[in-house]
């Protein structure tokens, strides 16, 4: 069975062979399995995956953002997306982490252990099912609302939040990584994280999503089912009494 601290040691050496790569801006002319270019980042970071896999006894099934499905013989599903920001990172942009979580079984209702962390600041953020979310040590918290929230949301030009908001005052934010994202939600810098897209992918979310769960906050999506690395996936995650000022449509907590 795979240990938080398991988690943790492979986040860092995915991270350790990724730096080489920061600022590279070298895409391949392959696809990832997820859908997206492939850059020479990711394959260091799927190739430290890779790695690692070989050089264990067992491990669960892995669902990763570059290789797809890769079978294992131990219970459950390890969710992992070894860039989130990529496009960032292959820029020198610092905004992008590692994102790993796992699950029980093949739904996000089972999620028990997530890792991000930040290839830049080298920030650890970390949570166990009821057991809470930490940033290097020290226990975070979701903010508390004060009426006028700062948003994390992807930019588009028919915005369905401010169709649906009544709200005139809306702070925005979109920097490219969501899971990173679902970070500065967990620990109190942004109120909520906004995705009605149905655009993303499960790999992307499934760390992030325990950690405000942990870290006292609510978390919507449109589904719990874990369906490979097909974009269709909606989130809203923050504070309730900021999600709840939204209007924010019906979807099922998590």
């Amino acid at each position: 069975m795979l240990t938080i601290e398991d988690l943790v040691n492979l986040a860092l050496r995915i991270k350790e062979r990724a730096r080489t790569y920061i600022g590279a801006d070298k895409e391949f002319s392959y696809i990832s399995a997820g859908g997206d270019t492939a850059r020479a980042i990711d394959e260091a970071a799927q190739e430290e995956l890779s790695k690692w896999l070989t050089e264990r006894r067992g491990y669960p099934d892995i669902l990763s953002e570059e290789s797809g499905l890769i079978r294992g013989k131990e219970q459950g599903v390890l969710l992992i997306d070894p860039i989130d920001g990529s496009s960032n990172a292959d820029r020198g942009i610092p905004f992008a982490c590692v994102s790993i979580a796992y699950s029980s079984s093949y739904s996000l209702k089972f999620l028990s252990k997530a890792v991000i962390l930040d290839i830049f600041r080298e920030d650890l953020y970390y949570a166990e099912k009821s057991s809470g979310s930490f940033k290097n040590g020290s226990r975070i918290k979701v903010r508390k609302f004060r009426g006028t929230p700062v948003i994390y949301a992807p930019c588009q030009p028919d915005d369905p939040l401010i169709r649906r908001t009544t709200l005139k005052h809306i702070a925005r934010r979109d920097l490219g990584s969501i899971a990173l994202g679902l970070t500065y939600v967990a620990s109190g810098q942004i109120d909520v994280l906004i995705d009605l897209r149905n655009n993303l992918r499960v790999v992307d979310l499934a760390a992030g999503l325990l950690l405000v769960k942990e870290a006292g906050g609510s978390v919507y999506v449109n589904t719990m089912s874990i369906r490979g690395l097909k974009r269709s996936l909606s989130v809203v995650a923050g504070t309730k009494e900021a999600i709840r000022s939204l209007m924010i449509p019906s979807l099922e907590e998590l």
